[in-house]
């Protein structure tokens, strides 16, 4: 292949392994010894990467060597499955967790930035702030995929407080993208209150714990309440447009934009996702979760009949438990 090629699809693959500049240039001065400089001609295509320099680059960050040779197109991009295992979490895991929540931190400079996300589970980026929900979920996900400790109860269930502090960090700064995006499922506490109920049935959470799950249901419902009344965080007073998705919501997808970064995900295993950074597919995500719109009704600052109906509604779902 063509050495330019060469050049060319290593200088994708990086920038979709690091997205942050400053981090990218500082990982490749370590992996070739090389000052900034010398960095950054390499960057802007002024001089290409030696076969050997690209070679070192493909094994320290694990990029595989096909990649350089036949890169993805739009039809072959390949999602990061970004696993963390929460049963019990790696270093490298936490570290992973702070880079990402550094990452979107910038977006508060960025006029234009903008996350969104089409639900049919409650999103991170809402109940992580409130504490017993943040536990359920870590619950749900030790009896799934947690072997032989399934069987853990709620109770005895020891939430990380690293991990805590984590999700506390991320709530707040995902209220500075000067633009949300909700689109819910209008199931998405029926879904919720099912699986409550059958961890209840089954003697997993005690009846006092089910009370602290269900004060912080309520909560949260007043919480987001708030925000379809105001149309934004009371946090930061950014603005939110909430939608109430007519039609069922099979799968969570997102996507963020703030600066220069471009970022679509798909949420699995209930607290990871599948993440791409490739443009192509980012447009797709981004045009899907616009599409909901059609089939949704927005409650923030109209749909005042509607809004009080659906919060009511959930309420009398939340007091089932």
């Amino acid at each position: 292949m063509k050495r330019d090629d060469l050049h060319r699809n290593l200088l994708r693959a990086i920038e979709n392994k690091i997205l942050d500049k400053t981090e990218l240039v500082e990982r490749l001065m370590e992996v070739l010894f090389m000052e900034k400089g010398a960095i950054y001609r390499r960057l802007r295509g002024e001089v290409s990467f030696s076969l050997l320099e690209a070679v070192n680059i493909a094994e320290k960050l694990d990029i595989p060597i096909n990649n350089l040779i036949y890169p993805d197109t739009v039809k072959t991009d390949r999602f990061q499955l970004n696993i963390i295992d929460y049963s019990n979490p790696s270093e490298t895991d936490y570290s992973d967790w702070e880079n990402y929540i550094t990452l979107i931190r910038s977006a508060k400079k960025d006029p234009h930035s903008e996350i969104a996300e089409s639900s049919n589970l409650l999103p991170l980026m809402i109940y992580s702030k409130f504490d017993s929900l943040t536990k359920y979920f870590l619950f749900k996900y030790r009896y799934l995929f947690g072997g032989t400790e399934s069987k853990i109860s709620f109770a005895d269930l020891i939430f990380p407080e690293q991990l805590n502090q984590l999700y506390h960090s991320y709530f707040i700064e995902t209220k500075n993208f000067a633009k949300t995006i909700y689109i819910w499922d209008h199931f998405i506490f029926r879904y919720l209150v099912t699986d409550i109920l059958f961890f209840s049935d089954t003697n997993l959470i005690s009846p006092e714990d089910i009370q602290l799950i269900k004060n912080d249901l309520f909560a949260l419902l007043d919480y987001i309440e708030t925000i379809a009344n105001q149309g934004c965080f009371e946090e930061t007073g950014n603005l939110v447009d909430f939608y109430i998705s007519d039609v069922n919501l099979y799968a969570d997808y997102s996507y963020l934009q703030f600066n220069d970064i471009r970022l679509c995900r798909i949420r699995t295993l209930i607290l990871n996702s599948i993440v791409s950074s490739n443009q192509s597919s980012f447009a797709i995500i981004k045009n899907w979760i616009r599409s909901l719109i059609k089939s949704s009704t927005l409650i923030t600052k109209s749909g005042a009949v509607y809004r009080a109906d659906f919060f009511e509604k959930q309420r009398k779902i939340i007091s089932e438990l």
